[in-house]
């Protein structure tokens, strides 16, 4: 009597069977791929019958990974017993090595970093997948087209375009859904792309070897995601991560370009491109925009007296004060050596026929120059408290002015008349001073 034939070996995938499973098969067949669904199943399924390797997912389900993967060494024996996880659950890997597992890889597995894993060839599929690509693995015009969309929209916004990108791998990836993680901030495209939905294929973004986000992709649309497709992912990776980085490095030149180095406030050049969209938000909202220019009454005496290391500190604190003072929509810029110019976002209904200056910009400056009146400028000795003074000019779009340009001319000669009217006091055009007694 002929003995029947022993079983081939299987491999066992264990959690995660929608994405594990698909790879496995693609790359071990015809060698028998079997699944469990947790890691409870697996102790009790892997001495059932003959496993070559075991590859584990992620169980979300498991609150004792160190119990139950040593529970699946026992079970295993000598087999190798792999762990396959996103880069964000990197941690859990290296847990799962330290109480019994052979090797952690992260989620999508190379070919060949898998195989070498478990200690078992691919077969004839892979080189299929080299030889024959899949139907969709290259990129399409439209892809094409819409990284250019991309680099374009990158010198346009103060944020890299991840709505854009995770768009692209969508339509690229021909999957339901995309999103796109880089730092602290998220793109999504297409329904499902929510933080708690599950990822079929994670690629990370990475910068000089260290990761700096991820792509995650939903379900394929046709079914399964090839080898090839992973592969375009990984590709997107690297090309996603150089954008993103020219994003970011694009935001810190521009960044450098409109600051002020002394006091970290907005310099001229970022005042007359924001002044520029606050009045054009102004005209189509019909609402007020106030500039005011202000300058420290008798600085250059203080730099004479005190040096120049001393003026300087007078700038900085200055500066901080009227923030301290400003609303949280207001923007105060340095011009140019003690002069300060701030545009004070209207917080008021829309202006109507014999509208004036927005009162509360009034207060705001009556508080900023009790403020400073009480301040200590610790450099300049005797004089530190109550001594230094400011002069300014009040306007406002469209009473004065009917753009950015005019509208800081306009303040600027009210401050020439406050300073012509004996300084220590701020001109608001066609309505006289603000004093001390007004309210």
């Amino acid at each position: 009597m002929t003995a029947p034939a022993a079983a081939e070996p299987r491999l066992l995938v264990v959690a995660d069977l929608d994405r594990l499973g698909p790879i496995m098969r693609d790359l071990f067949a015809p060698t028998p791929i079997y699944g469990v669904p947790d890691y409870l199943a697996a102790v009790a399924e892997i001495p059932r019958a003959p496993t070559r390797a075991v590859l584990v997912g992620v169980d979300p389900a498991c609150r004792r990974l160190e119990s139950a993967v040593s529970a699946m060494r026992e079970a295993a024996g000598q087999m190798p017993l792999v762990f396959c996880c996103e880069p964000a659950y990197e941690s859990l890997g290296r847990r799962a090595v330290q109480v019994g597992a052979d090797d952690y890889i992260i989620f999508p597995p190379r070919p060949e970093e898998l195989s070498a894993a478990l200690r078992f060839p691919t077969q004839q599929t892979r080189r299929r997948w080299i030889e024959t690509p899949q139907a969709g693995a290259e990129s399409q015009p439209y892809e094409l087209q819409m990284l250019a969309d991309v680099v374009a929209e990158l010198d346009r916004q103060d944020r890299p375009p991840l709505e854009t990108v995770a768009e692209l791998v969508r339509r690229a990836m021909r999957c339901e859904w995309a999103s796109v993680l880089f730092q602290d901030d998220i793109g999504r495209a297409g329904p499902g792309a929510t933080d708690e939905t599950q990822p079929v294929l994670v690629q990370p973004i990475e910068r000089e070897g260290e990761s700096v986000g991820q792509i995650r992709v939903g379900r394929a649309i046709d079914g399964a995601f090839s080898t090839d497709q992973a592969g375009k992912l990984a590709h997107y990776g690297r090309l996603i991560g150089g954008l993103l980085e020219t994003c970011s490095r694009l935001r810190q030149w521009r960044d450098m370009a409109y600051r002020d180095d002394l006091t970290g406030l907005p310099n001229r050049r970022y005042l007359m491109r924001y002044l520029d969209e606050a009045i054009a938000r102004a005209a189509r909202d019909r609402r007020t925009v106030t500039a005011l220019v202000f300058d420290i009454d008798d600085f250059k005496r203080y730099n004479d007296q005190y040096g120049h290391p001393a003026g300087d500190a007078i700038i900085r604190e200055i500066a901080q004060l009227f923030l301290r003072c400003c609303r949280r929509h207001d923007v105060v810029c340095r011009v140019g050596g003690d002069e300060f110019v701030v545009i004070f976002g209207d917080a008021e209904p829309p202006r109507v026929a014999g509208s004036r200056h927005p009162q509360e910009i009034i207060t705001l400056l009556h508080r900023f120059r009790a403020v400073l009146q009480q301040h200590s400028f610790s450099r300049l000795g005797p004089e530190a408290t109550g001594c230094l003074t400011i002069s300014g000019g009040l306007a406002s779009y469209p009473w004065q002015a009917a753009g950015a340009e005019e509208l800081i001319e306009a303040a600027d000669r009210a401050l020439l008349e406050a300073k012509s009217r004996g300084k220590n006091c701020i001109r608001v055009v066609g309505a006289g001073d603000v004093n001390d007694d007004a309210g």
